[in-house]
């Protein structure tokens, strides 16, 4: 496997968040996965918030503008696509989510797993992970999350 199919700074342009574009290419000079846990925190400011078997949760760094909470699952292992998960790590999965759910007391939230290929899911790392994104109550004073899930054929 090469780096360069590992990150993806160019989908990092799409929805600008602050230096992530800038950090993305760190990373690629640097030769690692940013999501492997003997990486994680080269370049990660936020403390792991729950760990278990299969899977990392913490905060995420660039989260998307206007969430209230944004948090990463991402798998231990460097895994890219969900096909290669084992049910063990799937059923790891929901639990960490009951888990964040309930503890944080959410009453709604958005997860997206980011899975396979960067070219066509918009992620910038290609190493198996889900997004956990919470906003606020539609009002009208109130605007969508903006969040790149791929792309659409002109």
């Amino acid at each position: 496997m090469t780096l360069k199919k590992r990150v993806d700074p160019k989908n990092s342009e799409v929805v600008k968040r602050e230096d992530y574009t800038q950090t993305l290419q760190t990373i690629i000079k640097g030769g690692f996965c940013p999501f492997c846990e003997e990486h994680l925190f080269k370049h990660h400011q936020q403390p792991l918030m729950y760990t278990s078997k299969y899977w990392l949760v913490t905060k995420n760094n660039w989260p998307y503008k206007g969430s209230k909470h944004h948090l990463l699952f991402i798998t231990r292992d460097h895994i890219e696509a969900t096909q290669d998960l084992s049910p063990a790590a799937w059923t790891d999965l929901q639990k960490l989510y009951k888990k964040v759910i309930s503890e944080g007391a959410i009453k709604g939230a958005t997860l997206m797993l980011r899975s396979g290929d960067t070219k066509i899911t918009g992620a910038t790392v290609n190493h198996l992970h889900a997004h956990l994104v919470v906003g606020s109550p539609r009002t009208k004073n109130t605007e969508p999350i903006r969040a790149l899930v791929g792309f659409a054929k002109k």
